[in-house]
């Protein structure tokens, strides 16, 4: 949680252009019905925490803590207005359509799932609005060419990375053992992106990818 709190207080340094006494209004958009409704229940909840902290002062060491409101804004207060994607995409492009459109947002943050993030924030894009990207981890997110779209979190090329440095070194513990692999992905953008990046991966690091099986997101048992 407290990623996601300093990843929303990260979205306050993209805002510059805001009048000094303007308060700022933040659209927050992530699941909260359907499979991975509570992951967005609670990364609203750090929303909402990371909203006091910058609202209030606080004797804690954090970024905007201390003092109340923006202090590099005239003391302006941050409001947020929260959307449900439910996972799905095209109703994350109309939620954020509403957010720019009838609200007034001055930024986005979320949202969680890759899908959703990559469709929406294109929409932002649009209309020079900054995206705050907190754990949306498909790769082709941040090469796309976007101005106002910014990752705090690793991607999955990092995450594999890291994954073959462990299998690496396990390996030369033990003989070089662990040859082959398989690969077991959920059929989203992010699934997808991260099953093709360990693919490729695999094979720069001499390790021969028997299998590579792709599942629906919805599945809810894996034994076959």
């Amino acid at each position: 949680m407290k990623k996601l709190i300093l990843s929303v207080i990260l979205t306050l340094t993209y805002l510059s252009p805001l009048n000094a006494a303007e308060n700022v209004k933040i659209g927050v958009l992530y699941p909260l019905t359907g499979p991975v409704a509570q992951v967005g229940k609670d990364a609203v909840a750090a929303v909402r925490t990371a909203m006091d902290i910058i609202n209030n002062s606080h004797d804690i060491d954090m970024p905007l803590a201390k003092d109340s409101g923006l202090s590099g804004l005239a003391g302006a207060k941050i409001s947020i207005v929260v959307g449900d994607h439910g996972g799905k995409p095209e109703v994350g492009i109309g939620e954020t359509e509403k957010m720019l459109n009838s609200d007034k947002v001055h930024a986005m943050f979320g949202a969680y799932y890759s899908s959703v993030t990559g469709a929406a924030s294109q929409v932002a894009e649009r209309a020079g609005i900054p995206w705050v990207n907190g754990e949306s981890t498909s790769p082709k997110l941040t090469t796309r060419g976007f101005k106002y779209f910014f990752r705090v979190t690793p991607h999955d090329g990092e995450f594999t990375q890291l994954m073959f440095e462990f299998l690496n070194d396990f390996n030369s513990k033990n003989g070089g053992k662990l040859k082959t692999v398989g690969i077991i992905h959920e059929d989203t953008l992010w699934g997808s992106d991260s099953g093709g990046t360990q693919k490729r991966m695999a094979k720069e690091q001499g390790y021969e990818v028997l299998e590579k099986i792709s599942y629906k997101a919805k599945t809810t048992t894996l034994n076959s």
